[in-house]
């Protein structure tokens, strides 16, 4: 083998050369597609994959600002408060709609040379994306700078703009009132804003009063101030956050009805409620199902009490959890409409064609919760038709398997009616956290569907033993929840619910089939106008 021979030695010279060859090269630019790519690998995505669809969004508006940061803030997540940006009118309308951010610049002559002018604008850029359900969000500079003000915000109101939050400041305030969308901002200015700040880019992840904001976010604002849902996990923090306020509303229900001290019912804690506890109690005899068990991995041990189907493990928890499992959030919500709207239209009929028509007659009656049976025509193409609406609770009823709640659940059902007892119906949906009402003939029967699981049995018929029967019974086993139906009449609704009646079932009262066939739909939505009396009475 042969050496190669050595390189000459390093001189100081040669050695300062190569240094300098070196520093030259880095900060020779680079080419213009070069730097493309670095500023893609170097910034992430502005929006989250995940979207929030309408029902979802309408859902986190009807919660409070508070409920919503607890939600958050049992998740082990920042704070989501925009601090600063206060409702500009009192009494002004909820704000909820999904972001969409302009960032601010503060003013230099490059900067105001560079932007583009006109309808190319950044700020004009994100009004035209607002198309009714969107929230604009602007980072000023500072407090006190205008972000806009009359003719600017015009555009939004054009636009129907679902909101304005900024950590800046608003000019032109008694129009902008006029206008009619809910402002909330640090103050109000008679400034101009452009020789401190200019718009600069659209739809980019903001800092808004110290708080991050991606476009798509969730924005809910009320009188307490701003928060922000990120899309990513908005769900999981309407589940937490709505299992708050169910518990919160039971509580106070009953520190209503039993005055006495709020502290035997706390903490609200995640897996911290006994069963053998004041609350857990309360909760039993509610129907509300809740875990005993250790927070989830990550979260604070929080307030959140009731804990979604999917979170519980142990004892309790679904055996066979599927697609089809509600969250315990859900499951409640739809145990309180029950509640409180107490009516229910059930639509029977032999008629092709009415099923839609007729329930909307109802609903429009002031009907909130109504089911479709398998038995009438078109019963779920009517079902999902209804699936997306949020002003009424829907079920499906004469389910006699467990392919027919899935058939139900599938096309949009909130709960499952059956007219008997199905054993494998019932756990099948207390498996996956769907309450379902079963029909019982007999005190044993009811008893029997509560131990499977069913929140509410349902009497079939309701005529069976009349309103004595009812009180007898509800005396006798005070945790069922009774629902007579077919038979009960407008006359006699009022004696049920006195007699212990937790809700009611309206079958041919409701839907006369005379009216039905002749398409008499004013004749039924003035019914249900009666029947809501008649159970508002009581």
């Amino acid at each position: 083998w042969r050496r190669d021979p050595l390189p000459p030695p390093l001189t100081m010279a040669s050695m300062l050369r190569s240094v300098a060859k070196r520093a030259f090269t880095a900060a020779a630019p680079a080419p213009a597609h070069a730097l493309a790519w670095r500023r893609a690998m170097a910034s992430g995505p502005a929006a989250s994959a995940t979207k929030i669809d309408d029902e979802l969004l309408a859902k986190l508006g009807s919660l409070s600002t508070q409920a919503l940061i607890d939600g958050l803030w049992v998740m082990g997540w920042p704070t989501s408060h925009i601090m600063g940006a206060r409702p500009l009118t009192e009494g002004q309308p909820k704000l909820v709609g999904r972001a969409i951010t302009l960032q601010f610049a503060p003013a230099r002559p490059d900067i105001a040379a560079d932007k583009p002018g006109g309808t190319e604008s950044p700020e004009y850029e994100a009004f035209e994306l607002v198309n009714g359900k969107e929230v604009i969000v602007m980072q000023s500079v500072g407090p006190w700078e205008s972000v806009g003000g009359d003719i600017k915000f015009l555009r939004l109101a054009q636009r129907k703009c679902a909101g304005l939050v900024t950590d800046g400041s608003v000019r032109d305030t008694a129009v902008l009132r006029e206008y009619g969308f809910p402002v909330f901002s640090h103050s109000t200015t008679p400034r101009q804003g452009p020789h401190v700040h200019q718009p600069w880019a659209c739809n980019v992840l903001i800092s808004c009063g110290g708080v991050a904001v991606r476009p798509g976010d969730a924005i809910v604002g009320d009188q307490d101030g701003v928060i922000v849902v990120p899309a990513s996990h908005a769900k999981e923090v309407y589940d937490i956050a709505h299992s708050r306020e169910v518990i919160e509303d039971i509580v106070k229900e009953e520190l209503t009805n039993n005055p006495g001290p709020p502290g035997k019912f706390y903490p609200f804690m995640s897996g911290k409620i006994k069963a053998e506890s004041p609350l857990g109690k309360l909760l039993t005899s509610k129907g509300v199902k809740f875990a005993h068990t250790a927070a989830r991995p990550g979260a604070r041990g929080g307030i959140a009490g009731a804990v979604p189907a999917r979170a519980r493990v142990g004892a309790g928890a679904p055996r066979n959890a599927s697609s089809f499992a509600r969250t315990h959030a859900e499951y409640a919500h739809v145990l309180k409409e029950f509640a409180e709207h107490k009516a229910c239209a059930v639509l029977r009929t032999p008629i092709v064609g009415a099923c839609t028509p007729a329930m909307t007659a109802a609903v429009d009656g002031g009907f909130k919760l109504i089911e479709f049976t398998l038995t009438t025509p078109g019963c779920l193409d009517s079902v999902a038709t209804f699936a997306n609406r949020t002003d009424v609770i829907m079920g499906v009823g004469t389910v006699m398997t467990i392919q027919d709640a899935k058939d139900a659940m599938e096309a949009g059902a909130k709960f499952i009616v059956s007219p008997v007892l199905v054993p494998e119906v019932v756990q099948w949906c207390a498996e996956n956290n769907i309450v379902c009402a079963p029909g019982c003939g007999t005190p044993s029967e009811m008893y029997q569907a509560f131990q499977y699981g069913a929140p509410i049995q349902k009497l079939f018929p309701g005529v069976a033993g009349g309103p004595n029967w009812v009180k007898a019974v509800s005396a006798a086993l005070p945790m069922l929840r009774i629902n007579p139906t077919s038979g009960v009449e407008v006359d006699t609704a009022a004696d049920y619910l006195r007699a212990g009646a937790s809700s009611l079932g309206f079958v041919a009262p409701a839907f006369p089939p005379a009216l039905v066939a002749a398409q008499d739909w004013n004749g039924i939505s003035e019914i249900a106008r009666k029947i809501q009396a008649a159970v508002k009475a009581v």
